[in-house]
């Protein structure tokens, strides 16, 4: 298939979805951002009184810096303005990225494993695999969080007359922070579920899973998720992305046509964070704020 072949049929593919197909996509790759938003307020509201509006717009900065600054530079920005805009210190901005990520990793490795194992022994499509994962994550939350407060109860405290002037006091303190509790893990579970299930569900429908179907889809969208934290990429992280894809998804042939698909799902989430982060900086600087 010549180049010009291959670039025409994937017009074609993109145009037999209709409209409705990709703003529902849109909209809940959105949605996704909602609870993303609602999981950073469920941690902030009770220390600074930060509204959802807040929240939303500290996701949608960080979001674009993260996704097109190189070498994931971009995080920096989290702490930064935590500071500016709410005088968080260090201490405690920076445990609180690091549990951000931490809690990230851990709901989307599980929720993964759980999806595939019900896609591979249970022969469930995708969305019913997610769904299901999600609901089983979503009752063990409660115990999940108690057992991870019980273990961080027996990291070695410092002594109580110098905690928290010291250096290691103010750490210990600011990680031993309950983060938004049950709360938090839930929104963190729901916004992995709804983002996973609409680019799972757009990238088999766009035929860049081929023959294995949502199954291999699943497969493809987790492993791009996964070479999103390689810290060595192009921005937008252009070109690792798709090739994760591709490969989680059983490199499907012809390539060149699956990859497209790829891109074309790339495409979308590239856009929507940049979007998002336009108008977040729009807003910023309409209501003043130094978010």
């Amino acid at each position: 298939m010549s180049p010009a072949e291959t670039i025409d049929l994937l017009l074609q593919r993109a145009g037999t979805l209709p409209a409705a197909a990709w703003s529902g996509a849109a909209a809940a790759l959105l949605a996704s951002y909602l609870l993303r938003a609602a999981r950073l307020q469920a941690e902030w509201q009770p220390r600074t009184g930060a509204s959802l509006r807040d929240c939303l717009r500290l996701f949608l900065l960080h979001n674009i810096a993260v996704v097109w600054l190189p070498m994931r530079s971009g995080e920096a920005g989290y702490p930064l303005w935590l500071q500016r805009r709410w005088q968080v210190p260090l201490q405690e901005s920076l445990p609180s990225l690091l549990w951000l990520r931490l809690q990230d990793a851990l709901v989307l490795a599980l929720l993964g494993a759980l999806a595939l194992t019900l896609t591979t022994l249970a022969a469930l499509p995708a969305l019913a695999a997610l769904g299901a994962g999600a609901a089983l994550m979503l009752a063990l939350a409660g115990p999940v969080e108690q057992a991870l407060e019980r273990q961080l109860q027996r990291w070695p405290q410092p002594a109580a007359t110098a905690a928290p002037r010291t250096r290691r006091g103010r750490w210990h303190a600011a990680l031993r922070a309950r983060r938004g509790g049950r709360r938090a893990w839930r929104l963190c579970i729901g916004n992995w579920a709804i983002k996973l299930a609409t680019l799972a569900l757009l990238l088999e429908a766009l035929g860049g899973a081929g023959p294995g179907g949502s199954a291999a889809a699943l497969r493809g969208v987790l492993a791009g998720e996964w070479a999103g934290v390689l810290p060595l990429q192009a921005p937008g992280g252009l070109g690792s992305y798709e090739a994760a894809v591709w490969a989680g998804a059983g490199a499907p042939q012809p390539a060149a046509l699956a990859l497209g698909a790829v891109l074309q799902l790339h495409a979308l989430s590239l856009a929507l964070a940049t979007l998002g982060g336009a108008l977040a900086a729009i807003d910023t600087g309409m209501t003043g704020s130094t978010t």
